[in-house]
């Protein structure tokens, strides 16, 4: 029998009962009375204070939808807008459908009690509640960069700031539309979901708002835990074998008579100190992984997220995906950043997810079409899921009735949202500010809208050699659009090495540049080249302070390498003064086979002593040779009577690799020495001119570095407003100067003369007469004193040009190299200036009778009209 209790309140299910003496008794010995019991005393809560504000955020946890809709005349918004009126009220179809919505709340509230609340409706930014489908607005966008899901989520994840929920455990209490989420650049998970879902389906995709459940990092957004989007790369030297052709001509190594257990016994040192270093890495990659595991949750499993899903079904993708809007991300479905999914839902339906999420979302089967799996809003199913099967023995207006009839049913309003606008400035800025900064796992990059800086820099990439980010190890910067093709540049911050690398397009064609930032005597700089794009095909230079190497490749005389040495700065050698240049102590050269001379005569290194005065000569190796053949030079010391070098047989000596071969004469030495000896000089000159090169490299380098400019494209409208000023301050110059053209050709020319007469109104024949004179005789002066000023430079420069011959008539035989040269190429300059000369008095001579011509018709126009006023 059920007691009398069970139909009390609540509040008396707790209640003790005793008997006046403070004892207990049970329920079946009490005898009682309604009226005492209701008089007993009791604790009651405190009464609590329920404002409209509070009672708007309980409806919200509830996930209510409002069956009321006022029509709201002034939206209260941090934007001052104009809204349209699908902004502000609901049409009847709307409101049909959130009657419709309301009714499946109640009902999947009543069948799932244990189910949390669904994410049905929401307020825009005016105040009025809208269903989640109609948020989404299916907008496709001009723009070539954003084609692809990919580009588009990228894009997505880096225009607009992420907002995170207040309270991660609640439903949104807003949900503004997309086109208004990208005016405030910002919006919360939902939202940004909505802007890339209607961005991808406006691509053809099939894309899905997702709301579910995800970790702290990913409903923070903490991209400290995640691998650098920038890995560093492990610079490789390249590393020539010089000894590449000699391989096959190895000597067989001896036999090996170590002992064997003495052999094993270092082995086992060595695998023991192996493995004790496999064991110090692997708890210390034990104590990295417990560094970066993220701290325990209390709220795991519970907090609210948004995300995208994309199927295969539309545009052509791999396999179904997930894309976190707010990085632009993509993550396998059974990834572990994401612990749930309550429902899914695009323009067109809203899906409920049935199935159970504690084995992953892997498990998970996303075919929407299965209505035990996925419990859809809406009847109907979308447009292009539906399959109609025609009967065949119904007529017209039985086949029409009957498809009328199918289609009876709710479908998805349109989108009361405004198509997404994205100007294409705002595409190219792609950050909120023009800039964004991100921290990842032991890595901060700053990244940079093109343009935004004044040196080009695009993005700056620093490294840190524990996860606490104390001390940084790397710092990289890329760059984009510099006239001086710089692409990137790396800081070793523990070697202090700094390497730069170009793009093609620089005339002296480097594209990576090393050098250290520290002032040591070990201070090495290494300069890469584009060898294709030089003449002499140069591929690498090594500076240090006493000692510079060259790598050549493909060139047509087949050297490859040199290598310099130099004197020590303030220690010249004996016999040898300071100079302004670095003296030469030592020169190595080195070329590659040339099979169309016998190994004998093909030089493989060839080395200048300088300061030793000698030349060291080594051939290449013949087939099934293990020697080569040498030939060493003394040089002779200059004779003091001025004959020059006197070369004898006690200046050279060699070895002959060939048996039964001739040794060479005296002449074939003799012009060997000769040769040796130009070859130096050309070394030497050569040597002098890529050190040139080098410090006009830095020179400019230094200048680029502190005037940076950037490199503007004439179809950049957003970027190219200093061009086009500059263009129209250019047509207004070419404007004023024609004007002044114009000017100048209606000048009177008979002013200054009519200046001396007091400007009369008319003169007589006789005035007339004498100015014509007087401006004829000034105009044969001009030309005369022109064709005089024309002759004596003609004569001034002859006469140079003979004074330079001379000069070098008398002194061919000791001129250097270098004046050599220049003196050839003032010779032809001075050719050139003195046939334009003759050119030019030749013109004067034929065109003067043209123009004193000209000069009398001009006089007699203007001078007739002044004595018939006399008249």
């Amino acid at each position: 029998m059920e007691s009398d209790l069970d139909f009390f309140p609540d509040y008396l299910n707790g209640y003790q009962f005793d008997n006046g003496e403070g004892e207990e008794v049970e329920e079946e010995e009490i005898k009682y009375h309604y009226i005492e019991i209701l008089d007993a005393p009791r604790d009651l809560l405190p009464p609590v204070e329920l404002t409209l504000k509070d009672l708007s955020h309980i409806a919200n946890e509830l996930g209510l939808i409002k069956l009321c809709w006022p029509e709201i005349e002034h939206p209260e918004f941090e934007n001052r807008v104009n809204f349209p009126e699908s902004y502000l009220t609901n049409s009847n179809k709307e409101k049909l459908l959130l009657l419709y919505t309301e009714n499946f709340r109640r009902q999947f509230s009543y069948k799932y009690p244990h189910r949390k609340q669904l994410f049905l409706a929401s307020n825009n930014e005016c105040g009025m509640q809208k269903m989640v489908c109609t948020t989404i607005r299916p907008t496709t966008l001009p723009y070539p960069e954003i084609e692809t899901w990919q580009d588009c989520a990228k894009f997505v994840g880096s225009a607009l700031r992420f907002e995170p929920f207040e309270i991660p455990t609640l439903i949104p209490n807003r949900f503004y539309s997309p086109h208004t989420t990208f005016i405030r650049k910002s919006g919360q998970p939902h939202e940004l979901a909505c802007v890339l879902c209607s961005l991808l389906i406006g691509l053809g995709y099939d894309a899905y708002v997702v709301f579910g459940y995800a970790v702290r990092d990913i409903t923070l957004r903490i991209m400290s835990r995640v691998d650098s989007p920038y890995p560093s790369d492990e610079k490789q030297e390249d590393v020539r074998d010089e000894g590449e052709d000699n391989k096959k001509y190895t000597v067989k190594p001896p036999r090996d008579l170590r002992s064997k257990f003495l052999l094993m016994m270092e082995q086992k040192k060595i695998d023991k100190i192996k493995a004790e270093l496999e064991a110090e890495a692997e708890l210390e990659r034990q104590r990295e992984e417990e560094e970066e595991k993220p701290p325990p949750d209390d709220l795991e499993g519970m907090r609210f997220h948004f995300w995208v899903l994309i199927r295969t079904e539309g545009r052509a993708v791999d396999e179904t995906t997930f894309v976190e809007p707010s990085t632009g991300y993509a993550h396998t479905v059974d990834s572990s950043l994401y612990s749930g999914i309550e429902s899914v839902w695009n323009h067109l339906n809203y899906w409920v997810n049935m199935q159970d999420c504690k084995e992953g979302l892997g498990k998970i089967d996303y075919n929407l079409h299965d209505v035990e799996k996925w419990e859809h809003m809406l009847i109907g199913e979308p447009t292009q899921w539906r399959v109609t099967v025609e009967n065949l023995n119904m007529d017209d207006e039985e086949a029409a009735l009957a498809k009328i009839m199918e289609e009876k049913h709710l479908d998805m309003p349109i989108s009361w949202s405004m198509k997404i606008s994205i100007p294409h400035k705002a595409l190219k800025q792609k950050y909120p500010e023009g800039m964004i900064s991100t921290w990842y796992k032991k890595t901060l990059i700053e990244e940079y809208a093109p343009y935004i800086q004044y040196d080009g820099l695009l993005t700056k990439i620093m490294r840190y050699k524990d996860f606490d980010c104390t001390e940084c190890i790397t710092v990289e910067q890329i760059y984009e659009n510099r006239q001086d093709k710089l692409k990137k540049i790396i800081y070793d911050l523990k070697s202090d090495l700094v390497t730069e690398y170009f793009g093609p397009g620089r005339e002296d064609a480097v594209f990576e540049h090393t050098y250290s930032n520290k002032d040591t005597d070990s201070n090495k700089r290494i300069i890469k080249f584009n060898h294709k794009a030089r003449y002499d095909g140069l591929e690498k230079i090594e500076f240090e302070r006493e000692h510079m190497v060259e790598y050549y490749i493909d060139r047509d005389d087949l050297f490859y390498f040199r290598e310099v040495f130099y004197a020590r700065k303030g220690h010249p050698p004996p016999g040898f003064t300071e100079s302004h240049r670095k003296l030469i102590l030592r020169i190595i050269e080195k070329f590659e086979r040339n099979h169309r001379v016998p190994a004998s005569q093909d030089i493989a290194t060839r080395e200048f002593a300088i300061v030793d005065r000698q030349i060291l000569l080594k051939y290449h190796f013949g087939e099934g040779r293990v020697t080569c053949s040498t030939r060493n030079f003394n040089k002779p010391s200059i004779a003091e009577s001025g004959e020059g070098m006197k070369f004898t047989p006690e200046l050279t000596w060699g070895y002959v690799a060939e048996i039964g071969a001739k040794p060479p004469t005296q002449l074939d030495l003799f012009l060997l020495f000769q040769k040796m000896l130009k070859e130096e000089e050309k070394s030497l000159s050569r040597i002098r001119e890529i050190e040139d090169q080098v410090a006009e490299f830095l020179t400019l380098r230094d200048h680029e570095m502190a005037f940076p400019k950037l490199d503007v494209s004439l179809f950049n409208i957003e970027q190219n407003e200093e061009y086009r000023q500059g263009m129209l301050e250019k047509e207004k110059q070419e404007q004023e100067y024609k004007e002044r053209e114009i000017e100048d050709a209606g000048v009177e020319y008979l002013i200054p003369y009519l200046t001396l007469l007091g400007n009369p109104e008319s003169i007589t024949p006789v005035e007339a007469y004498k100015i014509k004179e007087k401006c004829l005789n000034d105009f044969k002066q001009l030309l005369l004193n022109r064709a005089i000023c024309i002759q004596k430079q003609f004569e001034h420069w002859t006469q140079y040009l003979k004074d330079r011959q001379q000069w070098y008539n008398i002194n061919q035989d000791t001129v250097t190299e270098e004046e050599e040269t220049k003196y050839f190429q003032e010779v032809n300059d001075l050719t050139f200036l003195l046939q334009c000369f003759e050119i030019r008095l030749a013109r004067h001579r034929d065109l003067s009778v043209f123009r004193y011509e000209a000069v009398v018709r001009y006089l007699n126009a203007q001078l007739k009209p002044l004595i018939e006023t006399f008249g």
